[in-house]
């Protein structure tokens, strides 16, 4: 996926999650969401009760959202590519399709959207008019103050806790707009139509991904088989339901409230990372019901997440690359290489910062990613060291067939170490994934001392022991 030897970038979450849990699930004392049958001392619900009073209901909720933004991508795809119609009408479909589902996820704060977008067009303008290539950088920067200033004394909390991400989406499609400009990737600065159909286009515009400009204008080139689109559509509506139950009702159902805290944390961690998967495979299927396609062979393919390389991890390296492709994308090629020439450490803990920047002053969140950051430099560092001092494949990165190292990874002492290292990425998962629960006071982000009471309650385990590893990778 990479061509250089330490890749890994920092991604975000799409923050956008409908309250999708039932009227009879109710806030215990620990802030943890439990079945309403347990709290009053009944047995634990069956299968068949949980169906009707969870699956039902959030599933159906989930319809409702996602069948209203499905129908729009699917009338912006007829509209621009059934018929033949000017580039700059698909355009004007592309904007009008996209501020409609963005009106019905956030209402009248969808203003805020279309300020960003037309504050950063300016910046381009003014950025690209000379001669240096500054275009990138000022747009990052008119961006980031745009989003801090609405957190800090524009928007109420709950509302910009509602839409930030889709303001991060906005700033990420302007910000690589204005690096391709200064690395001669675009020619020129694209007129206003293309570019706000860029940046609101209906399949990405509240749940992303984020695709590059070039996907967006070929949108209406795509000539593929229709039957694979239709196939890999109804993949990702499966997955998203699946991923959405998971969330709001089965690791609830089946790790009850009264277990082991680190149980709770691993319930509570599953229960975000499968809200992610939810909301990323839905991004999947608005793109590919839109007509974007991000592959670079004859399928038709949006690829936002692997589910796979984050529950079985090899590596909380690999986790941070699969989390978000787009974003690791997106990060990886206007932050990290632009700042990998003053090290790797300062890239990557600047790129880390800079993820927490794009998704505004959220103090949980800051601090899951800059301790990601140090926990992968680390991670990478060490089995680095260790993979040359013992000449075997367990760095954090899988080693191609043709790897120098003398013990491959079918060796059984290879297999051993490397699931060791598995095991441990799944403890640091439940352990930052616990910053993320299903309280109320989620709803507008944590204050500094809640978060750190969450990591307190597990004794700051994750930290001592990845502090451990870092001490350990200096000595030898």
């Amino acid at each position: 996926m990479a061509d250089y030897d330490y890749d890994i970038s920092p991604d975000g979450e799409e923050d956008f999650y409908p309250d999708f849990y039932p009227d009879n699930y109710a806030l215990n004392e620990d802030d943890k969401l439990s079945p309403w049958n347990e709290q009053e001392g009944l047995p634990p619900m069956s299968l068949f009760q949980l169906y009707h009073s969870c699956i039902y209901p959030t599933i159906n909720d989930g319809l409702n959202h996602i069948f209203k933004a499905v129908a729009w991508c699917i009338i912006y795809r007829i509209t621009t590519q059934t018929v033949n119609i000017p580039k700059q009408l698909c355009h004007v479909a592309s904007i009008a399709c996209g501020s409609m589902v963005m009106y019905h996820f956030f209402g009248y704060y969808l203003f805020y959207m279309l300020a960003q977008g037309m504050i950063a067009y300016l910046s381009l303008v003014i950025s690209s008019s000379g001669s240096k290539n500054i275009s990138g950088w000022m747009c990052m920067f008119v961006c980031i103050t745009f989003l801090l200033l609405c957190e800090l004394f524009i928007v109420d909390a709950m509302h910009w806790h509602m839409i930030r991400a889709a303001q991060m989406l906005v700033a990420m499609r302007a910000i690589s707009i204005g690096f391709q400009l200064d690395e001669k990737i675009l020619a020129s600065l694209p007129k206003p139509l293309p570019y706000f159909g860029y940046l609101f286009n209906v399949g990405t515009v509240s749940f992303g991904p984020w695709i590059p400009f070039k996907d967006y204008m070929n949108i209406e080139a795509n000539n593929r088989s229709l039957l694979r689109c239709f196939i890999n559509i109804l993949r990702a509506f499966i997955l998203s339901l699946i991923f959405l139950t998971i969330s709001a009702c089965f690791t609830l159902w089946l790790i009850p409230s009264g277990s082991s805290k680190w149980l709770l944390a691993y319930r509570d961690a599953m229960s975000f990372r499968s809200s992610h998967y939810f909301v990323s495979y839905l991004s999947e299927l608005t793109a590919l019901a839109a007509g974007i396609d991000t592959s670079t062979t004859e399928r038709w393919t949006v690829t936002v997440t692997r589910p796979w390389h984050i529950e079985l991890p090899r590596s909380l390296v690999e986790v941070v690359i699969h989390w978000n492709v787009p974003m690791h994308t997106w990060l990886k090629t206007y932050v990290f290489r632009v700042a990998r020439p003053y090290g790797t450490f300062f890239a990557i803990i600047g790129t880390y910062g800079l993820s927490a920047l794009l998704h505004g002053l959220n103090f949980q969140l800051a601090a899951v990613l800059l301790s990601l950051g140090f926990y992968t430099y680390t991670e990478h560092a060490t089995r680095q060291k260790l993979a040359s001092i013992f000449s075997a494949c367990i760095q954090a990165r899988k080693c191609g067939s043709n790897c120098g190292h003398q013990w491959k990874e079918n060796h059984w002492a290879v297999r051993i170490c490397n699931f060791s290292f598995s095991l441990l990425a799944v403890f640091h998962l439940a352990y930052l994934g616990l910053m993320f629960d299903s309280s109320k006071l989620q709803e507008e982000g944590y204050n500094w001392l809640h978060a750190i009471k969450k990591w307190r309650w597990l004794n700051f385990s994750s930290h001592w022991i990845v502090l451990g590893t870092f001490g350990f990778n200096y000595l030898i």
